[in-house]
């Protein structure tokens, strides 16, 4: 989901370490990354908010001075051994030059006067340094990880080999970037047991993955945009997942997530800060009613077929949940709860959700029409359900737990007044919404989230904002789901692992926080994504950041990071370098990380970034690529390898890590009980 204070961070390295800093811009729950270079400033449009500037990655001894203030047009000084964070307010939207001076240590930011027509931003690859690969057979040592006589095959290759002197000789495949996977010949009889430290999450968005029933494709009167179609729904649904669960599974995948499949608000609002085009809620993260499965996306029977399809397949189903916020009111809803707090203009459609801009207007401009300082509000949520700005709500605060995000209605969570559900949502046709006696607002909204538990079996959630809903809730709804799971298999003759939830907390790195007490198993690690650009230039990158993941896990029992390449609300890792060697080489060094981890769908055939108007982000979410050209087709048969080989080997995301000196090149073991494999890279292959 989308905020609107964003948070710039500058990743700025010595030239010897990078091909050029980076510049991510942030929202507490997006970012974006851009090159950064001496020679030329970047050009970045930017709106009317406040903003963190964090710069890193300095070579040298400079100190930036004591308390300095950001003004434009003078050089700000930069920290060398430690972040530089300022806080900086853009009044003016428009287009911001940011200058790095790598000789004195410093950043200027100044408006530009003319508009950027720049959109695209391709990164110069990192040139790190990196041992090479000639071609040919190579030598791996494996240390004591194995015994002489052991026979081994190269994952890739196929290639069968033997084990003499602790060493091994082959020739790693033509494809695999310099990578040689290493598992016994003969592996166990019995399957290995299912470890979610090892998980392979695919995170499906639902609207722009598959469209197997073109019938719902407009559901409560949703229209297209002519256009681009930025933000509208795409026809994805629930049939298109199950369809393409064959596929989901060839990538080694044990747990889908699905993006939220609940019914959303039924309009449109402006999407971007212009309202250059009409923004549904295709994403799923705007909720109308909790406990309904929104027509776009299918029905129970579908929801049902693929939880069981899925677990046929050995896949575990993870849903979203969103327990922070509701969605906006929009014309269509207000017209169909009858909210009377709209002012018709002349030629108002008679259906509101029809309503378009007219010449001088954007798609913000129904807003013209809308009476916020309406007592009829009340009858929308009602203040003793969420904070709005509206009158006789309460206000939304400044810290995290009780600030709005992006102007979204934030549920009070924490109050522990009884209260009613809004009538038009008792009336709402098919909710299973009812009114229940001493219910507080965390109450229903636990009771609605974990009734999908007990009804289909789920076996998880990716919980979202943590960090603006109090611990104590979480850990409530974790209770309340694992008792729904336990009472779905007692009733369903099932057994299995206990529920399992992620949570997203943003900006959160590979680290024992807090969190993991308050019912959490695991936490999206977002630093990863900015670790990938070094390891996909060259594989022993990774070598520091393994290390590192590998240590915390093994001390710290409950810990569980899963680690990603892009995401909806960052970027497609594709769409930073635009090359398929790059995507493998990712693919490679995401594959293989400590910890569980999360592909985003399409990651594993380059999916392209899709348009985007004035809303970077929206590009991210864009239709699945079915139709493969050679490039892609090489990709997808490089992370089916991987991902099976992780599937096959729990030990590559839960077992220990342990380095293996090389003459050349990198390698390592991972060992969990009987499990044992070894990864080895030859080095950069030389282009040809």
């Amino acid at each position: 989901m989308k905020f609107n204070k964003i948070t710039l961070v500058l990743l700025l390295a010595s030239p010897s370490l990078f091909a050029s800093p980076n510049l991510t811009i942030s929202t507490s729950t997006n970012s974006r990354d851009f090159p950064l270079n001496s020679e030329s400033p970047l050009i970045v449009p930017l709106t009317k908010a406040s903003y963190t500037l964090k710069v890193t990655g300095i070579k040298g001894s400079c100190v930036a001075p004591a308390a300095q203030k950001v003004k434009f047009n003078q050089p700000l000084g930069l920290n060398c051994a430690s972040p530089t964070e300022l806080p900086i307010k853009i009044r003016f939207n428009g287009d911001y030059a940011f200058t790095f001076d790598a000789d004195n240590k410093t950043i200027v930011i100044n408006r530009q006067a003319k508009k950027s027509t720049q959109k695209a931003f391709k990164r110069p690859i990192p040139q790190v340094q990196c041992d090479t690969y000639d071609g040919g057979e190579v030598t791996v040592n494996l240390g004591d990880t194995y015994k002489d006589g052991t026979q081994l095959t190269d994952k890739i290759s196929g290639q069968v080999v033997s084990v003499s002197q602790q060493q091994v000789t082959l020739t790693p495949a033509a494809n695999s970037g310099g990578l040689i996977l290493l598992e016994p010949l003969h592996k166990p009889i019995q399957e290995a047991e299912f470890n979610w430290r090892n998980a392979n999450i695919y995170f499906v968005m639902i609207d722009r993955f598959n469209n197997a029933d073109t019938s719902n494709d407009n559901s409560y009167g949703r229209r297209k945009d002519g256009k681009d179609e930025v933000g509208t729904f795409h026809g994805g649904d629930l049939k298109g997942v199950i369809e393409k669960l064959d596929y989901i599974q060839s990538l080694g995948t044990n747990a889908i997530w699905l993006s939220p499949i609940v019914e959303q608000v039924q309009g449109f609002v402006g999407g971007g800060n212009a309202g250059s085009f009409p923004f549904y809620s295709y994403h799923g993260y705007w909720t109308r009613d909790f406990t309904k499965i929104d027509n776009n996306f299918g029905n129970e029977d579908d929801l049902k077929r693929l939880v069981e399809q899925a677990h046929k397949r050995g896949m575990k189903v993870l849903l979203d949940v969103v327990i922070n916020h509701s969605g906006y009111a929009t014309l269509t809803d207000l017209q169909e709860d009858n909210i009377t707090v709209v002012n018709p203009s002349e030629n108002w459609p008679e259906q509101w959700g029809d309503w378009q801009p007219s010449k001088g207007q954007t798609w913000h401009s129904f807003n013209d029409n809308i009476d916020y300082n309406n007592a009829e509000w009340r009858n929308w949520w009602g203040g003793d359900w969420v904070r709005a700005g509206l009158p006789d709500y309460p206000k939304p605060g400044t810290n995290d737990r009780t600030l709005s995000l992006a102007g979204l209605p934030d549920f009070i969570t924490e109050s522990s007044k009884t209260v009613t559900p809004p009538q038009w949502l008792l009336n709402n046709p098919g909710t299973r919404v009812i009114n229940r006696d001493n219910y507080t607002v965390a109450d229903y909204l636990i009771k609605w989230q974990t009734d999908w538990v007990r009804r289909f079996g789920i076996d998880g959630y990716r919980v979202d904002t943590v960090k603006h809903v109090s611990g104590d809730v979480w850990t409530r709804l974790k209770a309340a789901a694992t008792t729904s799971l336990e009472d779905w298999r007692e009733e369903n003759g099932k057994t299995g692992q206990p529920f399992w939830m992620m949570g997203e907390v943003w900006g959160h790195s590979a680290y024992r926080s807090p969190y993991y007490d308050e019912g959490f198993d695991a936490l999206i690690n977002f630093d990863m994504q900015k670790k990938m650009d070094q390891g996909a230039s060259c594989f022993s990158q990774m070598a520091d950041t393994y290390q590192s993941y590998a240590d915390t896990l093994k001390q710290e029992p409950d810990f569980n990071p899963v680690s990603y390449m892009s995401s909806h609300d960052t970027e497609l890792f594709f769409g930073r370098f635009k090359s398929f060697e790059m995507q493998r080489n990712a693919a490679s060094a995401l594959l293989l990380s400590p910890g569980a981890v999360q592909v985003y769908y399409g990651d594993e055939v380059a999916r392209n970034i899709g348009p985007y108007a004035d809303d970077f982000h929206q590009g991210t979410r864009s239709d699945m690529t079915w139709s493969l050209d050679v490039d892609r087709k090489k990709l997808l048969k490089h992370w089916q390898t991987l991902g099976q080989f992780r599937q096959d080997h729990p030990a590559i995301g839960a077992g220990n890590h342990q380095e293996i000196k090389q003459q050349n090149g990198y390698a390592f073991s991972r060992t969990l009980g009987a499990d044992t494999v070894v990864v080895a890279f030859a080095g950069k292959p030389k282009s040809p």
